[in-house]
C-alpha cells in the first residue's frame, strides 16, 4: 500500500552529496495509469498497422491475380479472333469452290441459340468468351456439313472442276482487276474485262485448268493473243505475249506451260492481260482462283 509519499534516496559510491527525491502517491499513482494507458494504446496502433500491412499485401495479391485473369481473357480472345478469321477464310474458300463447281447452297437454316441463361454466376467477360465458343463450335459443325456436301458433289464432277480456271496463270504483281478503271492511254473511265499480272519478260504463263488451245493469233490492242477453250462454255484468253508454248489443237493440263510475258500490242510494260469468259460473258477471274 503506498503511503502519501515515497521518499527515493540517490547515494553516489564515492563522495558526494545524495539525491533525494520526494514523489507524492497521486503522482505515481498517474504515472503509472499513464504508463498502462501509453502500452495499450502502442499495442493497438502495432496491431492496427500489422493488418494493415497484411490487407495492402492481399489487396496487391488481388491485383496481381486480377491483372493475370484479365491477360488469360484477352489470351483466349485473341485466340478466338484467329479462329474467326481462320472460318472466315474458310467461308469464302466455300462460297468459290460452290462457284466453279455451279452447286448451290441448299444447308438448312439453322439459327444459332447461345444459352446464355446457363452460364449461372459467370463473369461478363467469361459470359463473352462462353457465348464465343459456343459459336465458334456452331460455325465449325455448319463448315464440316457444308464440306461434306462440297466433296460428295465434287467427287462425281472431277472432269468439269479439271476445267474450271482455278490457279493464277503467271506469277507477279497484279497490277490492275477486273472491272472500272482509268485508261492508261485516255484517262478515262472504262471497263477492264480482265485481270493483269505484271512480272519480267518471258516469265512463264501456265493453263490455269484442262482444255485445249483453239486460236493464237495478233489481236493489235493485246498483241499476240492465245485462246483456251475449257468446255462447259468456259474459255480463258491471255494477251500482250511474248513467245506461245503451244500450237492450236494441243490439249494442255493445268498448269502446263503455254506462253511467255511479252509487251506486246497496246501495252506500256511486260505484263499479261488474263480473261475468263463464261457462255460469251466475261467474269472476274479472281472469282475462280482459289491459292
Amino acid at each position: 500500500m503506498l503511503r502519501d509519499q515515497l521518499t527515493i534516496l540517490v547515494v553516489p559510491q564515492k563522495d558526494g552529496p545524495v539525491l533525494r527525491l520526494n514523489l507524492s502517491a497521486l503522482f505515481i499513482r498517474v504515472s503509472i495509469i499513464g504508463l498502462a494507458l501509453f502500452a495499450t494504446l502502442s499495442a493497438g496502433i502495432l496491431i492496427d498497422y500489422m493488418f494493415i500491412i497484411e490487407k495492402g499485401q492481399a489487396q496487391r495479391n488481388l491485383s496481381k491475380a486480377l491483372k493475370l485473369q484479365k491477360f488469360q481473357v484477352q489470351s483466349i480472345q485473341n485466340k478466338l479472333n484467329d479462329t474467326k478469321a481462320q472460318l472466315a477464310r474458310f467461308e469464302e474458300f466455300d462460297r468459290k469452290l460452290r462457284l466453279i463447281s455451279d452447286l448451290q447452297d441448299n444447308r438448312p437454316t439453322v439459327l444459332f441459340a447461345s444459352g446464355e441463361t446457363d452460364f449461372g454466376h459467370q463473369s461478363e467477360p467469361s459470359r463473352v468468351i462462353l457465348t464465343s465458343l459456343g459459336r465458334l463450335g456452331y460455325d465449325i459443325k455448319v463448315r464440316e456439313a457444308s464440306f461434306f456436301q462440297l466433296d460428295s458433289y465434287l467427287g462425281e464432277r472431277k472432269d468439269r472442276l479439271a476445267r474450271i480456271p482455278s490457279i493464277p496463270p503467271a506469277e507477279g504483281h497484279l497490277s490492275s482487276d477486273f472491272g472500272l478503271r482509268t485508261d492508261p492511254f485516255t484517262g478515262k473511265t472504262k471497263i477492264h474485262n480482265g485481270m493483269d499480272f505484271s512480272n519480267g519478260p518471258f516469265t512463264p504463263i501456265y493453263a490455269p485448268a484442262d482444255g485445249v488451245v483453239v486460236n493464237t493469233f495478233y489481236n493489235g490492242g493485246y498483241g499476240e493473243f492465245l485462246v483456251i477453250d475449257h468446255g462447259y462454255g468456259i474459255l480463258t484468253r491471255y494477251g500482250h505475249l511474248a513467245k506461245y508454248e503451244v500450237k492450236v489443237g494441243q490439249k494442255v493440263k493445268r498448269g502446263q506451260l503455254i506462253a511467255r510475258m511479252g509487251n506486246t500490242g497496246r501495252s506500256t510494260a511486260t505484263h499479261l492481260h488474263y480473261e475468263v469468259l463464261v457462255h460469251d460473258e466475261h467474269v472476274d477471274p479472281e472469282k475462280y482462283i482459289l491459292n
